[in-house]
């Protein structure tokens, strides 16, 4: 029996990399701009650019608290600033200026970078309509006709929530990592009722964009798709700007290449590769490595390996595997056979 549930496996992994399918990993995702030095850092209040004007302290409150949750770095919140400022820095801090609220925390010496941030959008709308559909009915023919019209009422409830932000170290006033574009999430709901109602709507906006902004300045853990048929490849040569892939390989010709391909959210992630006879547990080569966001391009980062050698330790000529580890176990197993020329 778990022979037979072996085999499948074998078959659906095989089935995966001819189908072109996606393989799941969870991975540490880290902020471009992330050094574990960084250990201290202050949510002051984001600035409101629409009507609602405590919208910069809901975001700025949730995003210091998801960024907390996931304990990159000490955080201190819209609560907390009290205790590190006197009277005089403390309204600095939450004066909605970012080189004066810098200052501010450069004088007390607790917080080494400052999140500060602006809400441009925080905004519902609702909108409803008298419709009619029509009711249908049967003949005594069996024909179908129009017996009259069900009146109702059809609403569309929508919210917007839009913020950027950025990060300030207070030594210096300069900016650390600044976001690229907002985050910005509109969420509808429409129905006769519909499922959400403007508030619930703008609860989930919010829900989003505060999610956006804790991944984009914390360290998380996140679950990745990778492409079986992309990031873990095997290859003769590389020739012309690309590389010559292949299943097959020759103890004459020894050179064979691993190819590695991943996206750049795989940065400081460490990975394994280990070469087998195929259905076999011998491990006949291997390489570990920490991915590097610079190899996430079309010709990824290599690893040489020698047919020659690899078919002497492993009983001469024959097929063998390529398995791609992420933590302990395989995520991707890749068939190539050796001949002897």
């Amino acid at each position: 029996m778990k022979l037979h549930i072996l085999r499948v496996l074998a078959l659906v992994v095989l089935a995966g990399v001819l189908g072109g399918c996606d393989v799941k990993t969870k991975i540490t995702q880290y902020p471009t701009f992330y050094t574990p030095d960084l250990k201290t850092v202050a949510v002051v209040p984001f600035r409101s650019q629409c009507q609602d004007r405590s919208a910069g302290d809901i975001i700025a409150d949730r995003v210091a608290n998801g960024i907390s949750a996931t304990e990159t770095y000490k955080i201190y919140n819209r609560n907390d600033l009290k205790a590190v400022l006197d009277e005089k820095d403390l309204n600095l801090a939450l004066g909605g200026d970012s080189a004066q609220a810098a200052d501010a925390f450069k004088r007390s010496g607790n917080v080494q970078a400052l999140l500060t941030g602006t809400v441009t959008t925080f905004s519902t709308s609702t909108r409803s309509e008298p419709r009619q559909e029509p009711i249908y009915a049967y003949n005594r023919n069996g024909g179908m006709y129009i017996s009259g019209y069900r009146s109702y009422i059809w609403t569309r409830n929508e919210a917007t929530v839009s913020v950027t932000a950025n990060l300030i170290r207070v030594s210096d006033g300069t900016t650390i990592y600044a976001m690229a574009r907002p985050a910005e999430f509109t969420v509808p709901a429409e129905g006769s009722p519909p499922a959400l109602d403007p508030h619930g709507c703008l609860a989930r906006a919010t829900d989003r964009a505060v999610a956006c902004l804790v991944e984009e300045f914390s360290v998380v853990q996140k679950e990745v798709k990778l492409p079986i048929d992309k990031c873990c490849r095997l290859a003769t040569n590389f020739y012309d700007g690309k590389w010559e892939y292949s299943d097959s390989f020759s103890m004459a010709s020894p050179k064979m290449y691993a190819v590695i391909t991943l996206p750049p959210n795989c940065d400081r992630n460490r990975f394994r590769l280990t070469i087998v006879r195929k259905d076999q547990r011998q491990d006949l080569a291997e390489a570990e490595f920490v991915w590097d966001r610079n190899n996430s391009d079309q010709k990824g980062r290599s690893f040489e390996f020698n047919a020659r050698d690899i078919a002497a330790k492993g009983g001469g000529a024959g097929d063998y595997t390529l398995k791609f580890y992420s933590g302990l176990s395989p995520i991707i197993m890749r068939n190539f056979k050796i001949s002897e020329k």
